[in-house]
């Protein structure tokens, strides 16, 4: 079932201990003692602090670009060392999947880096729940002669909304476009029954008092995790290209993927989600780049991988780049 050109890269936290699998079609490696969690939660938070003062406004950034780049790059660089330099020796596949645990989930391993390259550079990065849930999507087959199904509710908050949903709509004749007002709960309901990919440009929260609370924004209310799991989505790949669509980065646990997990339970194959409060001006750019090299072809995960290197030169930092996981089938 696991394609000869992936590796499986599952932790697992035990008490204060990072432990590692390694698995390909050739074989497995078992890695105890990478570090202790509490190395990884304190590189965290201060990663989290790096990236949230992209919050702070224009004039901020101009004067303090340089050091936020700084930062964020040497705390990637500590997580590369930790995490990924222990088993670089190991991979020989162009395709990583990653399955983490607890506070790992919340953390984007695809912009680790050694300080010269990043691990995107090198590889085609997705990313799982759990292995149990990577071979429940790998075992589905695509969804084919379906339509895709645009979904776009903007505000003041997030002006670019329609903009992007209309472009993408028009990159591909015949997809279903609900906008605003027209974006209600049942036309979402029956547009996302069976299509071809189904994206989402809204607002999406992360509840970590209550994951099935978690939710995505449509016309008149919220459309929730618990709501999802009373849903049919049969589709190759949903992407929720709104802001914070995935964990928090710095309550993130395994109890915090209600909203993924809700979507892949209602038929979805893959998805494709933000770690931090996304620009939305950026993100259209990123996602033009992807759904342009998705069609052309290439796969979910090296069209992510291109999309993010055509933004990181213009954009170097991360904030810009890096928000988007793969998550599921690639």
């Amino acid at each position: 079932m696991l394609p000869g050109d992936t590796t499986v890269i599952e932790y697992f936290i035990a008490r204060d201990e990072v432990l590692v699998f390694v698995i390909s079609r050739t074989g497995a490696r078992f890695q105890r003692y990478l570090c202790r969690v509490g190395q990884i939660m304190s590189i965290q938070e201060h990663l989290a602090f790096q990236l949230e003062q992209f919050a702070l406004g224009e004039q901020y950034l101009r004067e303090h670009s340089d050091q936020i780049f700084e930062g964020t790059i040497y705390h990637l660089r500590q997580l590369y060392r930790y995490l990924f330099e222990p088993i670089r020796t190991s991979i020989n596949t162009s395709h990583l999947t990653i399955v983490p645990h607890g506070c790992l989930h919340v953390l984007p391993f695809h912009a680790f880096t050694d300080g010269t390259r990043y691990i995107t550079d090198d590889f085609e990065v997705s990313y799982a729940p759990s292995a149990s849930v990577l071979k429940y999507c790998l075992e589905k087959n695509d969804i084919e002669d379906a339509q895709p199904c645009v979904i776009g509710v903007s505000d003041e908050l997030a002006p670019f909304v329609e903009q992007e949903a209309r472009s993408l709509a028009s990159m591909f004749p015949g997809s279903v476009l609900l906008l605003n007002d027209a974006a209600t709960r049942n036309a979402y309901a029956e547009a996302a029954r069976r299509t071809s990919f189904l994206h989402i440009a809204t607002h999406a929260v992360f509840r970590q008092d209550n994951p099935m609370f978690s939710g995505f924004k449509i016309a008149g209310g919220w459309v929730t995790a618990i709501d999802l799991f009373s849903m049919t989505c049969e589709t190759n790949l949903v992407t929720l290209s709104g802001c914070q669509s995935g964990v928090s980065m710095v309550t993130g646990s395994d109890d915090g993927l209600g909203l993924i997990r809700g979507f892949l339970y209602a038929g979805a194959r893959s998805l494709m989600v933000s770690l931090w409060n996304v620009d939305d001006r950026r993100t259209a750019e990123l996602m033009d780049y992807f759904y342009n090299t998705w069609r052309a072809g290439a796969r979910k995960s090296q069209a992510l991988k291109i999309a993010m290197k055509g933004i990181r030169e213009k954009y170097p930092n991360p904030f810009y780049w890096a928000p988007f996981l793969l998550i599921g089938k690639d």
